[in-house]
């Protein structure tokens, strides 16, 4: 047992380094085809995300970040089929603004792949930085 929770560790962490550097191709054999993430709060950020969703916003982050996310895994807890991870975030946006925010995310597995991921983190923060460059994206 504790060889497959050593094992979902890395595919978390695996996935997390993948979400930083907005890399599509590795985070994608880290997720089960039926994965739903589900971001906590209440800003544009927040809802439910399937794995195409997941994939195609990775697009996003690479383009509004200068160099993605430098993730730091603070702690990481494994248990049953779950891992916990707690991290912090920093950044640096196409617009000079540091994007700093700490995360804490749950994620469930199943075959070695991440079958449901809660994330929890500052969406004020995250929409205050984020919106603007998405907005201009999009104009």
């Amino acid at each position: 047992m504790a060889s497959e929770q050593e094992a979902n560790k890395q595919v978390v962490r695996d996935f997390i380094t993948a979400l930083g550097r907005g890399d599509a191709e590795a985070m994608a054999p880290t997720l089960s085809l039926d994965v739903q993430a589900i971001a906590t709060g209440t800003s544009f950020m927040s809802g439910t995300r399937d794995y195409d969703t997941i994939l195609s916003t990775l697009g996003t982050l690479r383009s509004i970040t200068e160099n993605g996310i430098d993730f730091a895994i603070l702690s990481m807890t494994a248990e049953q089929d779950r891992v916990s991870a707690e991290a912090e975030g920093r950044s640096t946006l196409v617009n000079g603004t540091l994007y700093n925010n700490e995360y804490h995310f749950l994620f469930t597995l199943r075959g070695g792949k991440i079958v449901r991921i809660r994330e929890y983190f500052c969406t004020k923060l995250t929409e205050d930085a984020f919106a603007p460059l998405m907005a201009r994206q999009r104009s």
